[in-house]
């Protein structure tokens, strides 16, 4: 541990909020592991007059020091649409990265703490970057695999340095790998069975499943948006997406996005489930180290067709035909589609600990749990 001084610092200027977007490019230069998103794309995530995020929450960016190097940083979070849900009185830390050292983590978390308990909040949950429509949790289980796209990596001493200052764990989200070695084809007969049942001996009932339509874009995602925020309501810690905020996302996936794997159920014509399924772009972020020029570009469509693995990103079922096994439809269609296209493995993932329903159905398909990302918290 370092004699100097080490000084927490709010970020107020572009300078600062430069060195808060290039801190962990530094602490995990030489680490493969760590994958990041294009700069530009983290720089409006933040930008709380583009980010829609930030139209229902407060935000405080906070970077550490020691003399004059930046070895750490946070983001201290007051999410409006999350407490007024749920009625809580909840904040949360997110974009926690920092030098491997307790003080360090400490320094930076009890900033955070005093933001938020100057607010009158009782308690900090994370790490959230910004809630669990993004980035979310530190991984405990799982260090020696890749991150998937739009999952997070920490090396094994980051869940210490949080559970060092204090905080207990809230809640584990499980990942599960699928491949060929592990694939159960008993997965599409399953599925076919629950279409006759829902069907009815008469077919009465129209059970479809199909890809999203890209001619009418903007109508499909008001249907991903309606049925995700049905589907979800009662998950812990869910906090519903606005029409903005789906907007947003739809813009950055957009380009990245098969159709095949942005797939619907409807039954008589009403959409009661979709899941969301991307190529795991990480496998060519990982070598662009953030950049996005010109040379980037070129590599990235010269790499795409290279990449051979997959990840569910999310799935939901409206209320009414919940455990009714629409699931195991949108998995057995998109794993087709899958192997149709040349992918021979996914991640589908995170999964809530106690969604015994859902982690049965993975294990059942032949899928191992292979990452475990935790939420902690902390009262104030």
């Amino acid at each position: 541990m370092s004699n100097a001084t080490l000084r927490i610092r709010p970020v107020r200027d572009d300078r600062m909020m430069k060195l808060f977007i290039e801190i962990p490019f530094r602490i995990y230069a030489k680490v493969d592991h760590w994958v990041s998103q294009p700069r530009m794309a983290v720089r409006d995530l933040l930008n709380r007059n583009k980010h829609p995020f930030h139209e229902h929450a407060q935000v405080e960016y906070f970077l550490a020091f020691r003399d004059r190097e930046c070895v750490g940083r946070i983001a201290a979070i007051e999410n409006f649409a999350h407490n007024q849900f749920h009625g809580e009185k909840i904040g949360f830390f997110g974009f926690l990265d920092a030098q491997a050292d307790a003080e360090i983590f400490r320094a930076l978390l009890a900033e955070a703490e005093a933001w938020c308990r100057a607010r009158g909040l009782t308690a900090m949950r994370g790490p959230c970057s910004f809630s669990k429509n993004e980035e979310c949790g530190a991984l405990v289980m799982g260090f020696d695999a890749l991150p998937t796209v739009m999952m997070p990596w920490n090396p094994e001493s980051y869940p210490r340095h949080i559970e060092a200052a204090g905080y207990a764990k809230a809640k584990d989200l499980y990942s599960w790998w699928v491949d060929e070695d592990n694939y159960d084809e008993r997965l599409h007969r399953i599925a076919d069975r629950v279409r006759e049942k829902i069907s009815g001996r008469d077919k009465k009932v129209s059970v479809v499943s199909r890809a999203v339509n890209m001619s009418r874009f903007a109508a499909e995602l008001e249907l991903v948006r309606k049925v995700y925020n049905s589907a979800w309501e009662k998950n812990w810690g869910f906090v519903p997406m606005t029409r903005a905020e789906i907007d947003f996302m739809a813009k950055e996936l957009k380009p990245l996005l098969l159709p095949e794997l942005l797939r619907f159920i409807e039954v008589d014509g009403e959409p009661v489930a979709f899941a969301l399924t991307l190529p795991d772009y990480n496998m060519i972020l990982r070598h662009l180290k953030g950049r996005l020029g010109p040379a980037e570009i070129a590599l990235f469509l010269l790499l795409r067709k290279r990449i051979h693995t997959i990840r569910m990103l999310t799935m939901g079922v409206v209320k009414e035909f919940r455990g009714r096994g629409l699931e195991s439809i949108l998995i057995s269609d998109t794993v087709r589609e899958c192997r149709r296209i040349g992918f021979a493995a996914a991640d589908m993932g995170w999964i809530l600990e106690d969604n015994v329903l859902m982690n049965r159905t993975l294990q059942s398909l032949g899928g191992r749990h292979y990452k475990t990302h935790r939420i902690y918290e902390k009262a104030l």
